[in-house]
């Protein structure tokens, strides 16, 4: 994931305690909660990855039962629907899925089954998710993306003896770690003998401190020389990003699109109108996106949908929102969007503009001066309450500079 598209995506409600095979319902303070149904829809980088894992050859009925693990009668009931009427592999009627609403159609699937895939295939790093996103709960530790990253990092680096005399686990806890070398998830490091959750806490205190463009808390919690910046306005968005202030040449330079900036940094103000833009970092910019999925009934009730941005600088410099929204009278929608400072921007006015287009560049309301990290929020009307359909999903590009 490059440092100028950063996607941010809502957690599902159900993250597991996959050491033991437990759901939990902890929530996580990085992110703004969204419902299972919502976080698994049909695109989303959760649905993507569980299909992909079940359409695999490699995902057998022994890890559907004992390393997911699922309910034997649910993990022999996917398998037996995978290959088809025949009931044999790799014949011309097995089953390819391609939508959630087929694994959830299959005897013996439900909320809890698709929770359960849902978690390990997050912990197993078959999602792509941010950083600072949850991947899973284990022996009562939680661990966002980069944590688990650098825990098994460290798993995989520390001698034997550094891991009991540095980072404080048992001989029977660090002989474990050491024979079992790749080890290539948090899930599988979580499940070794003799690992429990002091070992884990002791693993993840080790690697504390965060390097650059990893998640932070606040001033102590990066690693020399970094800052922590970008922590979001009004949560509960908890992190911001450690981000090094060494100047980077070209920085400041003038730019267009004849004219684009050196390696590692990115051309801020072109996309609001301007011919030039002024060469930034490129962290301070970034695209986050919510897979909301969400439905647009013949109402005319407002709906809200919100988008999390953590990581850049102070104040907006281009403002781009892209719209996946099918709707059957989309004429008829007024689209406003709303900064983490409360001021608004009408995006676009369907009965007097017509259809929206997919990308709106946002040139009016929100000012260049106001609060850039925190929650974004798409308000959708249907004043005539005429039509139906669904915002699929909706991002808001970024660009950023210090006030």
């Amino acid at each position: 994931m490059t440092s100028n598209l950063m996607r941010y995506l809502p957690l599902s409600v159900l993250p597991l305690m996959l050491s033991c095979g437990v759901a939990s319902e902890e929530t996580a303070p990085a992110a703004v909660m969204t419902t299972q149904a919502q976080a698994l829809a049909t695109g989303t980088p959760a649905s993507t990855g569980v299909l992909a894992f079940l359409n695999s050859r490699s995902t057998t009925l022994a890890v559907l039962d004992f390393e997911v693990p699922l309910n034997a009668l649910t993990a022999q009931a996917i398998i037996a629907d995978r290959n088809g009427p025949d009931g044999i592999e790799f014949t011309a009627d097995d089953r390819h899925y391609v939508s959630i609403d087929q694994v959830d159609a299959i005897p013996q699937v439900g909320p809890a089954a698709l929770a359960t895939l849902e978690g390990y295939v997050r912990a197993t790093g078959r999602v792509e998710m941010p950083l600072d996103e949850q991947v899973g709960v284990f022996h009562g530790v939680a661990f966002n993306l980069a944590e688990a990253r650098r825990v098994v990092a460290a798993a995989n680096t520390v001698s034997q003896a550094a891991l009991q005399s540095t980072v404080g686990l048992s001989a029977n806890q660090a002989q474990a770690i050491v024979a079992a070398r790749r080890i290539d998830h948090i899930v599988e490091l979580s499940r070794l003998a003799f690992m429990n959750g002091a070992a884990l806490q002791a693993l993840k205190n080790h690697v504390a401190l965060a390097p650059d463009g990893d998640p932070c808390t606040g001033p102590a919690t990066c690693q020399a020389g970094l800052s922590c910046e970008g922590r979001a306005f009004g949560g509960p968005i908890a992190y911001g990003r450690c981000r090094s202030n060494l100047p980077i040449p070209g920085d400041s330079d003038s730019c267009s699109v004849m004219r684009p900036c050196q390696t590692g940094l990115v051309c801020s103000g072109s996309e609001s109108g301007s011919p030039e833009g002024i060469c930034r970092p490129a962290w301070m910019a970034g695209t986050f996106t919510n897979y909301s999925d969400l439905a647009l009934p013949g109402s005319t009730v407002q709906l809200v949908s919100v988008v999390g941005v953590v990581g850049l600088a102070t104040v907006p410099e281009d403002i781009t929102v892209v719209l996946d929204l099918l709707h059957s009278s989309s004429s008829n929608l007024v689209l406003t969007l709303e900064d983490p400072g409360g001021e608004t921007a009408l995006l676009w006015n369907g009965p007097t503009e017509g259809r929206p287009p997919s990308r709106i560049p946002v040139t009016r309301g929100i000012p260049r001066d106001g609060t850039i990290n925190g929650k974004w929020k798409l308000h959708i009307s249907n004043p005539a309450g005429v039509g139906s359909g669904t915002l699929r999903e909706w991002s808001v590009k970024l660009t950023s500079r210090w006030d």
